[in-house]
């Protein structure tokens, strides 16, 4: 009988995040000048999908789909590689030929997969159906000094679903920040897209 790894890695729900920023903001309720000056200085870029094709995710989902191990490139003569469980889960031992099967219910998403070796994963993250998407955090960072230092690290993964059986993993990475008044910050993401092969 196979081993199977379970794996519960650190994830946010949006409502964990919505609690968070209702504290911070019934602080900042009192310092409005402060936050009204962060306003105007603070910038970050937001990145919008295209979300009219889009399907509703079920609260009771399950497909599975290939992941596909890209090159992006060379450094110091070492070869740089990206997939979507390289980027959940840090081991090089992914088995590519083998389907990665997804399953939603209702607030907890599982992926399992196997790995060279023959051993089963199950990575599970809590997340939210938000509209059309599902929603899950990786990493979700604050450092806070009223008035001195504010600071903000966010990793987000949006599943969709298209008209044409595919799904997306839209990945977006956020670092926000302020010093005194001085604010900046920046954002990037990645989209994976793959075709569903639907269970039968």
């Amino acid at each position: 009988m196979k081993k199977i790894i379970n794996r519960e890695l650190v994830s946010f729900t949006e409502n964990d995040i919505k609690k968070y920023s209702r504290m911070v903001n019934e602080y900042f309720k009192r310092k409005w000048r402060f936050v009204f000056v962060f306003l105007l200085v603070s910038c970050s870029v937001q990145n919008e999908i295209n979300k009219d094709d889009f399907k509703s995710i079920s609260n009771n989902f399950s497909a599975s789909f290939y992941d596909k191990l890209d090159t992006i490139g060379n450094y110091d003569n070492r070869i740089i590689t990206r997939s979507l469980l390289k980027e959940l889960i840090d081991i090089d031992t992914i088995n590519y030929s083998k389907p990665i099967k997804i399953e939603i219910k209702k607030e907890t998403l599982f992926l399992k997969f196997e790995d060279s070796n023959k051993k089963q994963y199950v990575l599970k993250f809590l997340g939210e159906k938000h509209k059309k998407r599902f929603v899950f955090y990786t990493n979700y960072n604050t450092i806070s000094f009223p008035l001195v230092l504010m600071s903000k690290e966010m990793k987000r993964y949006s599943i969709y679903l298209t008209s044409t059986d595919e799904i997306i993993f839209a990945n977006k990475n956020e670092n926000t920040g302020m010093l005194l008044f001085f604010g900046a910050g920046n954002s990037s993401g990645f989209e994976y897209q793959f075709k569903l092969l639907r269970d039968e």
